[in-house]
């Protein structure tokens, strides 16, 4: 699986903490990213979008795959709405 993320977007708490969106796979053979994956360095919490990335789908069948969001573009504004609702009502200190 790919460790590699690349980050979204991040939004600050009101004490400090930051609640970061990140593309990311969930698949151990896959390359691509096909979810974005929320997570506050304060309180802890997760949140996860998926893009809709059917892994039977390329086991067995041929063509793109009809419900993956390749890009997350779809998914985007429910992460964003998630960390932005998440980060307004944090009240945790950030780790160090």
């Amino acid at each position: 699986m790919s460790t590699e993320t690349k980050t979204v977007a991040q939004y600050k708490t009101q004490e400090g903490a930051t609640v970061t969106i990140a593309e990311q796979t969930s698949y151990i053979d896959i390359d691509i990213p096909t979810e974005h994956f929320i997570s506050c360095n304060g309180c802890g919490e997760t949140h996860t979008e998926d893009w809709g990335f059917d892994m039977w789908h390329d086991e067995f069948s041929d063509g793109p795959q009809p419900n993956f969001d390749s890009t997350g573009q779809h998914a985007l504004p429910a992460a964003r709405t998630w960390a932005q609702t998440h980060a307004e009502t944090c009240r945790a200190l950030p780790t160090t």
